[in-house]
């Protein structure tokens, strides 16, 4: 219980520290807002994804179970991003994006005491979770040239849409597709951090690559055995400047 409670309150420091950056952002700027700029653009980014499992020591069995056969899968994350440039230090990032994250298994082969050709011999399951992404980040530039170079940090609000569930089974070969969007939670709060390159193109268009790691401070579910979702990507995009 203590252990929760750690857990917990590490969660809530961790976005108050982004809230406070952000803030300081949008509101500690006020003096230079008359000449801040707008860049709006298209991201796409290819996701590693995959989840921690969290529960009480004595189902740990569960998890180690799970962990046995389940690996990570490739997702992606894409959408359209707004900065708003404060001066050449400082910008407020956000967006409207679609995900996809979730994880895959092994291929599992089926033990079968008499072989049956209607029986496949192995399977493999993948799980897509489908989101809408509401981004909010801060970027700091520490070079300021034509290739600038930042560090961003924010939060995100994710909207889960629907789990969808593949099955693929081999010998003989049958693909079957589950949707479930029901015992999971709608809004998923996640933490953002990365770092880039812009490189400009001309004065008023560049290009942006973003490793970026994000991690979800609230579970999938609300099950015994609770599923937070991570993924590392990388952001690569392309900006124009209105103004």
């Amino acid at each position: 219980m203590q252990k929760k409670r750690k857990h917990k309150n590490m969660k809530n420091k961790i976005i108050t520290i982004l809230l406070i950056l952000i803030t300081y952002v949008v509101f500690g700027q006020t003096s230079e807002l008359e000449s801040k700029k707008i860049v709006v653009g298209l991201t796409f980014s290819p996701d590693y994804c995959y989840r921690t499992l969290k529960s009480n020591p004595s189902e740990q069995w569960l998890i180690d179970e799970q962990n046995s056969y389940q690996i990570p899968k490739f997702g992606f994350t894409t959408g359209l991003n707004a900065i708003l440039k404060f001066n050449q230090s400082i910008a407020l990032e956000f967006g409207i994006q679609f995900s996809d994250k979730g994880m895959q298994t092994k291929n599992i082969k089926v033990e079968q005491a008499d072989p049956d050709q209607s029986i496949p011999e192995s399977f493999h399951n993948e799980w897509h979770y489908y989101y809408i992404d509401l981004p909010v980040k801060a970027n700091y530039f520490i070079l300021k040239r034509n290739l600038k170079l930042f560090v961003s940090a924010g939060i995100s609000t994710n909207i889960f849409l629907v789990q969808k569930r593949v099955k693929n089974e081999f010998n003989p070969d049958k693909t079957s597709t589950y949707f479930m969007s029901e015992g999971f939670n709608r809004l998923n709060i996640v933490v953002l951090l990365g770092t880039g390159i812009d490189y400009y193109i001309t004065e008023k268009l560049n290009l942006r690559f973003e490793p970026i790691f994000r991690y979800s401070l609230t579970p999938l579910n609300n099950e015994t055995i609770k599923d937070y979702q991570y993924s590392i990507g990388a952001n690569f995009g392309l900006y124009y400047k209105l103004n």
